[in-house]
């Protein structure tokens, strides 16, 4: 178990420590609560290095912002995503 006021994306921590399954109770954001889910191996030493080396990404705005690059690559070439669909891609 750890508690941090970091702002984490649990699915993101999960992938970084190999896919362990954690939980999380946010009720309290400056305190958050982040424990391995049942039968999960992880020791607390573990979980709070993972936790204190985490950079949480936003991914709603990650994808936005992937768009935004990918349809200004589209329009240099004379493209729109319109196009791509029309074309099947």
């Amino acid at each position: 178990m750890a508690t941090t006021s970091k702002e984490i994306n649990l699915s993101q921590l999960s992938k970084e420590l190999g896919g362990k399954g954690l939980i999380a109770d946010y009720n309290d954001l400056k305190k958050k609560l982040i424990l391995p889910a049942d039968g999960v191996n992880l020791s607390e030493e573990d979980l709070q290095d993972a936790i204190s080396a985490h950079v949480a990404i936003d991914e709603a705005k990650a994808k936005a912002q992937a768009k935004i690059a990918a349809e200004g690559k589209l329009a240099a070439l004379g493209l729109t995503t319109d196009d791509l669909r029309a074309l099947g891609l």
